[in-house]
C-alpha cells in the first residue's frame, strides 16, 4: 500500500467506472472536474492504495471540512472485492487518528456489505432524482412578494450567507464558503429569491452542466446542484418557482437530462415538490456512519 499520487487518475477513474459496474456509486466525475476538486489535496496523508499486477487494484481518498458537529470527513473507496473493505477500512481509521467527529460513506443501496464490523452504521437513505425533458418541463409560477434574480444581477458575499442560512438546520450541515457555491458555476444557472419590498436574500437554486463519461443518461446532464429556502420562507413554492425556472434554463443551455440529490430522510421533504416537478428515483445510496467522541 502506498499514497496515491496525482498521476493516479486515470487509473482511479478507471477503478470508479467499475464502482458503478458494480453498483457501489452512480456516476464517474470528470477528469477535468476531478483535477480542479484535488487540485490541493494531500495525496501523501489522505489517499493510499493498492497495486496488483503493475495497476491499481484499489484506492481510498478522505476528505474533511469543519462543522457544528466537528470534523466531518467522507471516505471514497474503490476496488476489487477482496480489496475494497480493506480501503474502506484504512479511510475510517485514518478519520479516527486524525481527530474526526463524524466519517462517512456513501454508498449504493444494499452494497454496505462488512460495513458493520468497521464500526459503521447505516443512518440514512440519499437519493438521486431523475426526470426528461422531452415530455415537457413545469411552468414557473412566480410568488407574490418575491421576485427572482441570478447570478449576473447578485451582489458578492450574498451567496454564502444565504446558503448557510437555508441549510443550518439540515442534518450533517457544514457551512461553505462563497467561492465553493458559485465560482465554478454559470452566473444564469444560479438563481435566488429576494423579497420584493427589501430586497432580502431569501432562497437559491443552484445548476449546472455536467458530462458522464458511459452514463446511460442522455448527456450532457443537466445538475440541480443545490436548493434551499430560509426557515421563515418555506412552505410558499419558492423551491418550486426556482427549481422549475433553473430546468428551463438548463435545457437551454443543452441539457437533455435532468437529475438532482435529496436526502431520503429530509425534514422539509423535498423530495414530494420534486416529485411534483416531473422527478422520480434513480438511484438509491445509502449513508454510513462512524461517530467518535
Amino acid at each position: 500500500m502506498r499514497s496515491a499520487r496525482e498521476d493516479d487518475i486515470p487509473q482511479l477513474l478507471d477503478l470508479w467506472r467499475e464502482e458503478v459496474a458494480r453498483g457501489r456509486q452512480d456516476i464517474v466525475p470528470g477528469e477535468t472536474r476531478l483535477r480542479r476538486m484535488l487540485g490541493r489535496f494531500d495525496w501523501d496523508s489522505k489517499s493510499r492504495v493498492v497495486e496488483r499486477d503493475e495497476r491499481i487494484a484499489g484506492s481510498v481518498i478522505v476528505m474533511s471540512r469543519p462543522s457544528p458537529d466537528g470534523v466531518l470527513a467522507n471516505v471514497y473507496a474503490a476496488g476489487e472485492p477482496d480489496v475494497y473493505l480493506g480501503m474502506v477500512r484504512w479511510g475510517v481509521e485514518f478519520c479516527r487518528a486524525a481527530g474526526a467527529a463524524v466519517t462517512q460513506v456513501f454508498v449504493g443501496k444494499d452494497r454496505g456489505a462488512g460495513f458493520p464490523g468497521l464500526g459503521l452504521r447505516h443512518v440514512r437513505p440519499w437519493w438521486r432524482m431523475d426526470r426528461g425533458i422531452g415530455d415537457g418541463l413545469p411552468r414557473p409560477d412566480p410568488v407574490p412578494g418575491y421576485e427572482m434574480i441570478d447570478g449576473r444581477t447578485v451582489h458578492s458575499g450574498s451567496w454564502a450567507d444565504l446558503f448557510n442560512g437555508t441549510f443550518a438546520d439540515h442534518w450533517r450541515f457544514a457551512p461553505r464558503l462563497e467561492a465553493e457555491i458559485v465560482s465554478d458555476k454559470s452566473p444564469e444557472l444560479c438563481l435566488m429569491a429576494v423579497t420584493s419590498a427589501e430586497r432580502e436574500p431569501v432562497a437559491l437554486t443552484l445548476g449546472e452542466i455536467e458530462r458522464y463519461a458511459g452514463d446511460p443518461r442522455p448527456q450532457p446532464v443537466g445538475l440541480i446542484s443545490s436548493v434551499g429556502t430560509l426557515p421563515g420562507h418555506r412552505r410558499r413554492g419558492l423551491a418550486t418557482w426556482l427549481v422549475a425556472d433553473v430546468l428551463q434554463r438548463l435545457q437551454a443551455a443543452g441539457a437533455h437530462h435532468l437529475s438532482l440529490y435529496v436526502d431520503g430522510e429530509n425534514h422539509t421533504r423535498a423530495y414530494n415538490a420534486y416529485r411534483k416537478l416531473g422527478f422520480e428515483v434513480a438511484f438509491e445510496a445509502e449513508v454510513w456512519e462512524a461517530t467518535f467522541p
